[in-house]
């Protein structure tokens, strides 16, 4: 079974997807804001720790 990560790093994947969902509005469309968590999620497995890394990787994600 995966480590779970801390309140802390899920906070920040969390607002992180609420920025590009925003940015990209993308608000109010469940599937596409469900494929960005996906998104940010192998994003921050891969090793973006850093929020402002992490914000610029999600926001060159495909819509």
């Amino acid at each position: 079974m995966p480590e779970l990560i801390s309140k802390e790093d899920a906070r920040l994947c969390a607002s992180i997807v609420k920025e590009v969902a925003s940015a990209q509005g993308l608000v109010r469309e469940p599937s596409a804001i469900g494929r960005l968590t996906v998104s940010v999620a192998r994003l921050y497995n891969e090793g973006l720790r850093d929020r402002d890394q992490l914000l610029a990787a999600a926001l060159l994600l495909p819509k």
